[in-house]
């Protein structure tokens, strides 16, 4: 080795410098994900989670030295898909269903933080006033959506009962996992499709369908 050149560490053994890092990080969240929506977010444990990824728990440690850490970064990709998924006003508001299912299909992949919820902000207590700003926020930008879709006359609602259909369906998609998990079995991806089947049922009296349509 030459004199004074520091020893590599084993991150950057993996793969060449400037690339390692981003690549092992997102491996790492991709498998932390997968596991915690599997196992759920207090049984799974760093040295699993390395192991599951094909690095040294140091290694993991370089990216995310406590589990807290992991676990925020996780929900910052949450974040990100629940802001674009909830504010993607749909070209033809005839697609309001779609844009439900996307919000299902994204809950799906991030089950774990519905399910989960108390013991993700155990693990990460500086969660806690994020979630309550992005329910906020994504509440608002489904709001725009469908008071767009009965400007357009593809929903049939007044004001004060938008409101409400609009709460009623957050509650059923926030909770309906809690529901299905009674009888103690996993989830299965039949179950979200029952979650959705609520949801969709309380909008459709007041669609509005075109002739055309």
């Amino acid at each position: 080795m030459a004199r004074g050149r520091r020893p590599a560490t084993p991150m950057e053994c993996e793969s060449p410098p400037g690339r390692a890092a981003p690549r092992t990080r997102d491996r790492i969240l991709t498998v932390s994900l997968a596991l915690f929506n599997t196992r759920g977010l207090g049984r799974v444990t760093t040295a699993e989670i390395a192991a599951a990824a094909g690095i040294r728990e140091g290694n993991l440690q370089y990216h995310f030295p406590r589990k807290s850490n992991l676990v925020e970064a996780m929900f910052a990709s949450f974040e990100v898909e629940a802001i674009a998924v909830a504010g993607r006003l749909p070209a033809d508001p005839a697609a309001l269903l779609a844009y439900q299912r996307a919000w299902f299909d994204l809950i799906w992949r991030y089950r774990c933080v519905y399910r989960d919820g108390i013991a993700m902000v155990e693990i990460a207590p500086a969660l806690r006033p994020r979630i309550h700003v992005l329910r906020a926020e994504t509440q608002a930008l489904a709001r725009g959506v469908f008071e767009a879709a009965v400007r357009a006359g593809r929903l049939r609602i007044g004001p004060e009962a938008l409101g409400r259909l609009i709460d009623n369906a957050w509650i059923v998609s926030s909770h309906w996992m809690s529901h299905r998990l009674q009888g103690g079995a996993a989830l299965t991806e039949a179950d979200r499709d029952w979650g959705f089947a609520q949801v969709r049922d309380l909008f459709a009296p007041y669609l509005v369908a075109r002739d055309s349509d």
